[in-house]
């Protein structure tokens, strides 16, 4: 049978096409195996031009361009990758470093997160990295209540340096920063403010006070420092000596949602939630992102009968910090008190969890 002329044409091309991707990625193998980084990378992209469905090429495109920090290049054939392999933790992991070095904080964060949930095949050095950069990115994106319990892996295996001494400083003042994005002038700030909580959550009493004290002597003035200073006394102190210093913040820092919430917080505590609500309402206001401020509002509600406003605000607080066992339990309450009991016993069970994880991941 005679095969039309147009056909063979076509056919030709193909084999003429797939030994030209052939070539190419055997080509682009052999500079990546002889370290020579600019040729691979340029053969890796023609070979992905002629057949886009190949893994593989993708991942070493992606890897070797992070290594030599193009970052850009790296993201996308990281996002193509993943399209192809859903699975592989490391694929996503590096889609995130790459969107972090590229300033896309949220997509960074949402794929560092996707990798470590994934887990497997995740080397513990690079497991490491992922979650310094998820920590950074938390502060970064103004979410510190998530941020500062996990650096305490870290300083628990003793890791002190100045980006992570710096990254839990910005953290302790609500600063919402990278490390190398702190202005000149306060770098001396930031660092004081990260050795004392280092100091504090290493568990060493005997500096951790006389560091506060340095601190405030210092920066008497500066936004932040009196409400850390606050959470500090409200460990083992009365709550009438943080809400001194709580309201000094507010003198210095008077957008603070934080420092207002936690006041209204201590207030509801003591069994004023009337003279509270004010002030709860007002920190919602000033910090929509701020947890303790959605948490506060949403639990004052609840003892009103506007039970739906409350849910929604003790939702958005979960949302916001949902390692939060307070923030469960106080979304029960008022999931069982609205009806929703199958809600309320879901929030129960995630306290029950989180409280769990707590208990095994705490100083041995």
């Amino acid at each position: 049978m005679k095969i039309p002329a147009r056909l063979l044409v076509f056919s030709i091309a193909l084999i003429a096409r797939a030994d030209t991707f052939t070539d190419l990625a055997a080509q682009a193998t052999a500079a990546r195996e002889t370290n020579n980084i600019p040729r691979a990378i340029a053969l890796y992209q023609k070979a992905l031009e002629i057949k886009p469905a190949w893994a593989e090429g993708w991942w070493f495109l992606g890897t070797l361009c992070y290594d030599s920090d193009q970052y850009q290049i790296g993201g996308h054939a990281f996002s193509e990758f993943v399209k192809l392999d859903e699975k592989v933790a490391m694929g996503w992991g590096f889609l995130g470093l790459c969107e972090f070095e590229t300033g896309e904080r949220e997509h960074a964060l949402e794929h560092i997160r996707r990798g470590l949930e994934i887990g497997t095949g995740i080397e513990p050095a690079i497991e490491q990295v992922l979650r310094f950069h998820e920590v950074l990115l938390l502060t970064r994106l103004g979410l510190f209540d998530q941020a500062m319990p996990r650096f305490m892996p870290f300083v628990r295996r003793g890791v002190k340096n100045q980006t992570l001494v710096a990254g839990i400083g910005l953290t302790a003042l609500r600063l919402a920063l990278l490390p190398n994005e702190v202005p000149d002038g306060q770098q001396a700030l930031i660092a004081a403010a990260g050795q004392t909580a280092y100091l504090w959550m290493v568990g060493d009493d005997s500096k951790t006070e006389p560091a506060f004290k340095a601190l405030l002597d210092h920066y008497p003035k500066a936004p932040g420092v009196r409400y850390f200073y606050a959470t500090y006394l409200l460990s083992f102190r009365p709550a009438e000596e943080a809400v001194v210093e709580l309201k000094h913040e507010l003198e210095v820092n008077p957008r603070s949602a934080d420092a207002r919430a936690t006041i209204a917080l201590l207030m509801v505590r003591a069994g004023a939630s009337s003279a509270a609500f004010p002030l709860a309402r007002q920190a919602v206001q000033d910090g929509p992102q701020s947890p303790i401020a959605q948490y506060t509002y949403g639990l004052i509600l609840a003892g009103t009968p506007d039970l739906r406003q409350a849910i929604e605000h003790l939702e958005a607080a979960e949302r916001l910090d949902p390692a939060s066992i307070e923030y469960h339990m106080g979304l029960a309450s008022a999931y069982s008190n609205a009806g929703r009991h199958e809600d309320a016993r879901r929030e129960r069970r995630r306290s029950i969890a989180l409280a769990r994880e707590s208990d095994s991941s705490g100083p041995k």
